[in-house]
């Protein structure tokens, strides 16, 4: 999902694999590896003199995007987090984000709330991808700069507009994941009265009904 550019950073890099390849691939002419722990940068460093990646690949300390200057990166990659963290790393330096063309997102969990924000905030999802690694299926991503703010249906924050439209082999096991996901919520939910009667319980059972419609048993 990274395009051509001359850099692209890498935001919770560990051990500095993607912008190891970004920059073995030619992909990209210079890359940054950030991470807010010594460890993965450590290991980081590592990878860029296992891979003779000196003078292209630079290893930073530091948290978020604060490593980072206004219009230094053209694509940034933030994986491998929840979902809330990383629209907290974009929230915390706009004068950041707003200069960096492309962001490859890819959260472990919350995936809608972070679709809801970049929604919120002039951004547009350009594309998703399906991923599924030890049994657990993960959403890749791309969002761009749009000119204003655009909404999506409640099926779209759920599932992704992308992949509403590209219907990828993986999409009805996702659809039936959150399916399950939300069937265990409201069985937790029904043990207690206060917790049936609130406007959460009424929003999942209704996102329920939406996803059911799109897997019948």
């Amino acid at each position: 999902m990274v395009p051509p550019c001359h850099t692209a950073a890498d935001i919770g890099t560990d051990h500095g694999y993607v912008p190891a390849f970004l920059a073995m691939s030619g992909r990209c002419e210079h890359v940054i590896a950030s991470d807010i722990a010594e460890g993965p940068c450590t290991a980081a460093r590592e990878t860029q003199i296992r891979y003779g990646l000196q003078g292209v690949m630079d290893v930073r300390m530091a948290a978020g995007l604060q490593g980072l200057a206004a219009g230094e990166a053209q694509a940034v990659v933030i994986a491998g987090m929840g979902g809330a963290t990383i629209l907290g790393i974009l929230a915390e330096r706009p004068d950041i984000t707003q200069t960096v063309d492309i962001f490859v997102l890819q959260p472990m969990n919350a995936a809608r709330l972070l679709r809801q924000w970049l929604t919120e905030h002039c951004f547009m999802i350009a594309d998703e991808v399906l991923c599924k690694e030890n049994g657990h299926m993960y959403v890749v991503m791309k969002a761009v700069h749009a000119e204003h703010r655009h909404s999506l249906s409640e099926i779209e924050l759920e599932i992704g507009p992308c992949l509403l439209q590209k219907k990828p082999v993986l999409l009805q096991e996702y659809i039936v994941d959150r399916i399950n996901r939300y069937r265990y919520l409201l069985t937790q939910m029904d043990a207690s009265e206060t917790a049936r009667r609130s406007e959460k319980y009424k929003r999942v059972q209704n996102l329920l009904e939406l996803l059911e419609a799109m897997h019948p048993a």
